[in-house]
């Protein structure tokens, strides 16, 4: 155990740090390049102050993701050939604040567990050398055949379904737990890949393109174990990158039929065909694919990856059309979430589309007809205190993130393996830039609830069992 952070930093060759410098100084050449150096100087920014090795690699991993939202605006209007304000007069200020806000909230976090224990590579092998992984390889498979669905036999609006959907991320839960394993030790790699193919295969065969999961758990597990990014590491990064931009945009371009087949044209979100049928559909629509619909895939890609545009929207119309909520729409997130259905039967359905539509002035389709629109939690911030005053809600979910972060951190009668899978699933959710705020706090505190009742029931049972290496 190590608690110098300082000697656990992300170190860069000579050659990748060449490179980024050229490609930064590069950057005010091109189309809004003042806004391509500023998004760039805060990935840097962002990295510099949170990434070190031998901790989970979620949190990285969110603030990427979510700064990949941002970039992708202006990236968007550079292949439209437009200013970054074509659009919104607001959309420089939704991007300054944006960067800013991101550079803040992994400031509060890395401040707040900066003081937490690195582990050693010696306590990694004897945390590994713990676990029977044949055990822990039954768990991953029960619960993938037996839980992953359980939420959804209820109503998707139930107090009992999120509490089952949150059980139903055990599956991940135990997957990082052995992946892991399997990068520490070395051994059973194959059987990982196995598992790789099978998820990925598998979530095609849904709604909501589950595919993306296990190939974003997989790269939250490898950001744990890198200890030097070098040019070969950096071109193999550039190398996945485009090939996740590619499936991404294969996906926009079929994605819209391929969900009508599914649902059969019931418009609901739904899957009425089976496995094979499913399977058989997107391999036919993807071998169809023209190169015009690659061209309008991509600018569909980047619009739907981006989330600025709603910010500089809000921005444009409050306050001139609409006043400061004053802190009034945070108030009714964190009071939805916390009125529990069964006492309040009452309660409004949750429908981000509404409250989207209320202070963009846009007019999307709700959940009548199997859509849903969120409004982004940076934009619930600008709603109720302006400018200035949003960086107070965000710099308090950064709180909360890294309150989280810590209580599980520090169990330590827990495996470390559990507990770094414990912290990288129930701060998954908090990987989108777009997120509602309701959405975002409602299952930040739901999974912490009940994965902290698990730690203190549950999972003790379950390391006993797998410690246990006599059965």
């Amino acid at each position: 155990m190590n608690n110098a952070l300082s000697s656990y930093r992300i170190s860069f060759s000579g050659a990748v740090i060449s490179i980024v410098a050229l490609i930064i100084l590069s950057l005010p050449l091109f189309q809004n390049g003042i806004y391509l150096f500023l998004c760039f100087a805060t990935l840097f920014g962002m990295l510099a102050i949170l990434w070190r090795y031998h901790r989970p690699g979620i949190i990285v991993f969110a603030f990427v993701l979510q700064w990949v939202q941002v970039v992708a605006y202006v990236i968007w209007m550079n292949v439209s050939n437009k200013p970054v304000d074509f659009l919104s007069k607001s959309a420089p200020y939704a991007l300054i604040t944006s960067c800013l806000g991101l550079l803040l909230m992994t400031f509060v976090i890395s401040r707040g567990i900066s003081n937490l224990p690195i582990y050693s590579e010696e306590e990694f092998v004897k945390q590994a050398n713990l676990v029977n992984k044949r055990k822990l390889l039954i768990l991953y498979v029960f619960s993938t055949l037996f839980l992953s669905s359980i939420g959804f036999v209820f109503s998707n609006t139930s107090s009992l379904a999120q509490i089952l959907v949150t059980v139903g991320l055990l599956k991940w839960i135990f997957f990082i737990w052995y992946g892991i394993i399997v990068w520490v030790s070395k051994k059973n790699r194959m059987i990982l890949v196995i598992i790789l193919a099978y998820e990925f295969v598998t979530g095609l065969y849904s709604y909501f393109s589950s595919f993306k999961e296990v190939i974003f758990y997989t790269i939250i597990v490898s950001l744990t174990f890198f200890k030097q990014v070098t040019f070969r590491q950096f071109i193999n990064f550039l190398i996945i990158s485009v090939s996740l931009l590619f499936v991404f945009v294969t996906w926009t371009a079929v994605k819209g039929g391929y969900r009508k087949f599914l649902n059969q044209g019931s418009r609901q979100q739904v899957v009425s065909v089976s496995k094979s049928e499913a399977l058989s559909k997107i391999g036919e629509k993807v071998q169809n694919i023209s190169w015009k619909e690659y061209q309008f895939s991509m600018n569909a890609a980047l619009y739907r990856i981006q989330y600025v545009y709603h910010l500089a929207v809000v921005m444009d119309r409050i306050p001139k059309v609409m006043p400061y909520e004053n802190g009034g729409l945070w108030w009714e997130n964190i009071s939805f979430v916390v009125t529990p259905r069964i006492l309040f039967p009452e309660k409004e359905i949750y429908e981000p589309t509404k409250k989207t539509n209320k202070y963009t002035g846009f007019k999307y389709a709700g959940l009548q007809k199997g859509a849903a629109f969120s409004l982004g939690y940076f934009a619930d911030s600008y709603v109720d205190f302006g400018y200035l005053g949003m960086f107070l809600p965000l710099g308090l979910m950064a709180l909360f993130v890294m309150l989280i972060y810590r209580v599980f951190y520090k169990m330590e009668q827990l495996n470390l393996f559990l507990r770094f899978a414990i912290i990288n699933v129930i701060l998954y959710v908090f990987i989108s830039f777009e997120s509602d705020g309701l959405f975002l706090f409602g299952r930040l505190m739901t999974s912490s609830i009940v994965f902290w009742a698990l730690c203190k029931t549950i999972f003790p049972a379950i390391q006993r069992w797998l410690y246990d290496k006599s059965n």
